[in-house]
């Protein structure tokens, strides 16, 4: 049967000796306590909480421990009050002097953060705004107080702590929640209060009012958790913990404690001992549940996973739909508890939190003043922004591109498919083309060529790939789900689309050619690995190809920990494997002994034979030398490729590569995956000591980044005088590459506690017990490099840090002080590519189209390219491409500025009007323009009308539109038709 989880907790506070504990704690003693293993902790705070009703402080002794604490008080005692005071925020204090002294609950505290310095309160009225639905406010003042509070003022609210405003609607995302708000006022009244999607920019829903928290980074108070945890707070804590906890006399002073030791002189021994592991033996776990008399409660983790282990194990234990940190065993309780750790060998899943998904679509498609376009008649340009040109009785906006020798063309909104942001395959700016002149039309009938070719050569493989005949796997069996359930994490739904996508691949009977992308901790290591595990099941061979031997390590740890419970051999083959063993092992892939081998390009050099090679998995292929893919493309002939790139692929690419190949992006963070707390300041030696201790506290480590070589030394000396007796490592790019790589290993196996680096930082590697970084000298970066530094860190559940160090702030310059500022701005999950976007485009260019395109796509742009790329595919199946029409119509053509104010963003919204493909994208863009901007004024009604007819006539294959003095002309590919009368007229035209 299927408990709720309170049951659990009613029967651990049944157990023997608590009431005689309790009655010790009351007269404030010191009590020793053993035999309080996993949530048993958790459990033991609450009891004693309720029956003494007082508050009890459970000190943890890291991040990790902490939110297992409130994870389990949570689920097994809903009602109970549970207190996690975190002291870098503001509000810390004040949650430590609300707490009620003679009601129960229960504080989960870190114990280094016991004495550290609380951040003075907020007045009231700076803390926190609330703005509710038929409230009084105005848009101005709203704007004002989120401007005193720290607040970033953008043209688009895509993460916490930003706002923009629109006329009558203003757009935030409050610190501390997971979506943004939309207040649209009216006058001085708030009219609605609405939540948003940051990616679609679509209303989500409607609220009754938002509270909006400052920003606002406050001085530090002399108070401390310490001093304000009520007197009659019983401390529970571990030896683990007090080492830790510098002040422990003065907390401790006057106090109840509850001791928790493993050893013999405790007072009181509960028995709640740790249980044994099945990692996925279900037939063992069920033999010994039946033998023992004790009542057994299996935390599964969701409804689903508690069906599927109801018709695994029968009728018996108790099953609890939750998730718990660790079970324990009471013998003299009478009680038992297994988690998903115990059942399966993985930790407890974090909770799916919902993040910031992408980049909105306005930003992918908008033009900027200064970007250099491309304009299909004319080649390159630069826009200078758009103008508003009346005509008679006819007023429109145009977008002024400037080319060589000063000359400038005047393109319409109408028109503005004919116009595309210029992406090459280099950083240097291209040279622009002369109006009149041939060079471009030579360029574009030479990429026309190259694009020809090239889309033969992709139709070709494509056509080969869909004839050839690849191995039938078999559907997911029973294995499949064990394995599936053991995954230590929710799937976020691209991971979840990205397995979905490889299993039906592999399951199609024709070798699968897959592209997973996602950054590094993004969980395409699972997808990989859940594509093995199918693979050898279905009784073939896997190679997994790594760059490194680092990541071979880690790659070889995961596959070898997760699939312990299953019969299938998984080896190594790196410079870490002696040449003996190797040797053994490539004797064994021979033979068929091998079912998945992890290796470096050390295993391309040995020419291996498998015995039935079914799987090649490829990991940062782009990482691989000219000569190694070749032979990677001798291994892949009839098996089935996955291969997989941290690389962000832009979107631009996506369109280019539509139908030609399979790619799947998981851009959602894990679950779990918090935000880097991002701090920028000068040098000092305090606020450094301060970092390191922070992390080293709690058995982490730390980057600390210093990139010239010279002075790498007296850095390290510097830091050794702030922590003496601390093992620094230290490493550079003019080291030799195996001793670069071994310190690096040894860093990443914890061997030293802190990596004083210039920045070579491996990027490719999961270095979870890295929360910590620091780097001197921000100033000198540049934005995409120092957002890539601080992605080093913060890859586990833990709360990472990353300080920047910059000289005084008269000693850098403005642009430098930007940049840091854009960088705390943007420190949330996912806005690296809205950092970065540009440099991402053209970093992905030449590695997606390969050197031989390079010359193209540097002459013509990307975007132009690629959809020469698609249209000639298209004419290769037999397909004619859709063409882009001129338009030329009697009607105004702008968004005036009282609409829309910004000036990119109506070019941006032109670009996404004018490029929908049907009427019904039409219907749903006009209601989100409503949604975002309030109701449009006539004018835009315009617009509508002008998409329309674009829309209509592309599906015509129509090459010019033109209506205009109560004439219609409308020409196609065979023939020019001419007839009377306006737009109304022209629709109907174009719907017959």
């Amino acid at each position: 049967m299927t408990l709720p989880p309170e049951d659990l907790f009613t029967a651990f506070a049944a157990a023997p000796l608590l009431g005689e504990l309790a009655g010790k704690l009351a007269g404030n003693a010191r009590v020793g306590v053993r035999g309080v293993a996993g949530a048993a902790r958790a459990l033991l705070a609450a009891a004693v909480a309720e029956r003494l009703r007082r508050p009890v402080a459970l000190i943890c002794t890291d991040d990790d421990e902490r939110d297992e604490a409130l994870a389990d008080l949570a689920r097994l005692r809903p009602g109970l009050a549970v207190l996690a005071p975190v002291p870098e925020r503001e509000d810390a204090a004040r949650v430590l002097q609300n707490i009620a002294t003679d009601e129960p609950s229960v504080i989960v505290i870190i114990g280094p953060d016991l004495d550290r310095p609380l951040p003075s309160q907020l007045p009231a009225g700076e803390r926190e705004l609330a703005v509710a639905a038929g409230g009084t406010a105005t848009p101005e003042a709203v704007i004002a107080w989120l401007d005193r509070a720290g607040y970033e003022l953008v043209d688009l609210v895509v993460e916490p702590g930003e706002f923009a405003r629109r006329g009558g609607i203003v757009d935030v995302f409050p610190e501390r929640t997971e979506t943004p708000s939309r207040l649209e006022f009216a006058g001085d009244t708030v009219e609605s209060v609405r939540s948003f999607d940051a990616l679609s920019q679509r209303t989500t829903r409607r609220v009754e009012s938002v509270t909006i928290l400052s920003r606002r980074t406050p001085e530090l108070s002399n108070l401390t958790v310490a001093r304000l945890l009520p007197d009659r707070t019983v401390l529970v804590t571990d030896p683990a913990g007090r080492p830790s906890i510098r002040n422990e006399k003065e907390v401790a002073e006057r106090r109840a404690v509850i001791e928790l030791t493993a050893g013999t002189e405790a007072r009181f021994d509960l028995g709640f001992v740790e249980p044994g592991s099945y990692l996925g033996n279900s037939e063992l776990l069920r033999s010994e549940l039946a033998a023992s008399p004790l009542c057994w409660h299996l935390a599964c983790g969701t409804p689903e996973r508690c069906r599927r282990l109801r018709e695994t194990l029968g009728p018996g234990p108790a099953l609890l739909p939750v998730s718990l940190s660790h079970g324990f065993v009471g013998a003299r309780a009478g009680i038992g508890l297994l988690t998903e750790r115990e059942l399966y060998g993985s930790p407890r899943p974090r909770p799916a939190r919902r993040r910031f998904r992408g980049v909105p679509v306005d930003n992918l498609v908008a033009l900027r003043p200064g970007d250099h376009v491309v304009h299909v008649d004319y080649g390159v340009g630069v826009f200078e922004g758009t103008r508003r040109v009346r005509h008679e009785a006819v007023e429109k906006d145009y977008l002024t591109l400037r080319y060589a020798a000063g000359d400038r063309v005047f393109v319409p909104v109408e028109n503005l498919g004919l116009v595309d942001r210029y992406v090459g395959s280099g950083r240097e700016a291209p040279a622009l083309d002369r109006i009149g002149g041939r060079s471009w039309l030579l360029a574009k009938a030479r990429a026309a060529r190259a694009s020809l070719d090239y889309a033969g050569e992709l139709v070709e493989i494509s056509a080969r790939r869909a004839l050839a005949r690849g191995h039938t796997f078999a559907p997911d069996g029973e294995w499949h789900r064990e394995l599936a359930a053991a995954f230590p994490f929710t799937e976020t739904p691209d991971q979840a689309w990205a397995l979905e996508t490889v299993r039906q691949d592999m399951e199609r009977g024709r070798p699968m050619e897959r592209l997973v992308c996602g950054d590094v901790g993004y969980g395409k290591t699972e997808v990989a690995l859940r594509a093995a595990f199918k693979a050898a099941a279905g009784l073939k061979q896997v190679a997994v190809l790594v760059p490194t031997t680092i990541l071979c390590w880690q790659h070889f740890d995961t596959f070898r920990r997760r699939l312990a419970p299953f019969p299938f051999r998984v080896e190594m083959i790196s410079r870490l494997v002696p040449p003996t063993a190797r040797h053994r092992v490539l004797d064994d892939i021979a033979a068929g002994r091998v079912d998945i081998v992890i290796a470096t390009h050390s295993l391309l050099s040995t020419a291996p034979r498998f015995r039935d090679l079914g799987l090649l998995i490829v990991d940062e292929e782009q990482k691989f030398g000219v000569r190694q893919k070749e032979r990677i493309k001798a291994l892949r002939a009839g098996v089935d490729v996955l291969s997989l790139s941290a690389t962000p692929v832009p979107r631009t690419l996506y369109l280019a590569l539509v139908g030609l190949r399979d790619i799947s992006t998981i851009h959602t963070p894990p679950p779990g995956r918090r935000e880097v707390l991002t701090e920028v300041a000068p040098w000092d030696d305090a606020l450094i000591t301060r970092y390191l201790e922070r992390e080293l506290d709690r058995n982490g480590q730390v980057f600390f980044v210093h990139n010239r070589i010279q002075t790498l030394g007296i850095v390290e000396r510097r830091l050794r005088r702030l922590l003496p007796g601390l093992d620094i490592a230290t490493a550079h790019g003019r080291m030799p590459a195996r001793r670069l790589e071994d310190l690096y290993l040894e860093f990443a196996t914890g061997r030293h506690p802190v990596l004083l680096s210039t920045a070579i930082i491996e990027s490719g590697v999961d270095l979870p017990n890295v929360n910590t970084i620091i780097v001197d000298r921000a100033d000198t970066f540049g934005l995409a490099d120092l957002h890539q530094l601080r992605g080093r860190v913060g890859r586990s559940g833990r709360q990472a840090h990353a300080l920047f160090l910059t000289p005084s702030r008269a000693d850098i310059t403005p642009e430098a002080r930007k940049r840091l500022s854009a960088l705390v701005a943007y420190s949330r999950l996912g806005s690296g590519f809205r950092l970065a976007l540009r440099d991402l485009e053209i970093r992905g260019a030449g590695d997606l189209l390969g050197t031989r395109q390079h010359g193209q796509v540097a002459r013509v742009g990307l975007n132009l390219y690629a959809r020469m790329i698609r249209e000639a595919s298209s004419r290769l199946r037999g397909e004619e491409p859709a063409a882009e029409p001129e338009l030329s119509l009697e009607l105004n053509a702008f968004m005036p500025e009282s609409y829309v104010p910004e000036a990119f963003e109506r070019v941006a919204l032109y670009r996404r009007l004018l490029g929908l493909e049907s009427e019904e994208e039409l219907r749903g863009f006009e209601e989100e323009l409503v949604d975002r901007f309030g109701r449009y004024p006539p004018v835009v009604a315009d617009l509508f009308r002008i998409a329309l007819v674009r829309i209509r006539a592309r599906k015509l294959g129509l090459l010019k539109v033109s209506a205009r003095a109560g004439l219609i002309t409308i020409t196609g590919p065979d023939r020019t038709e001419t007839l009377r009368g306006g737009i109304t007229e022209l629709l109907d035209r174009l719907c017959r």
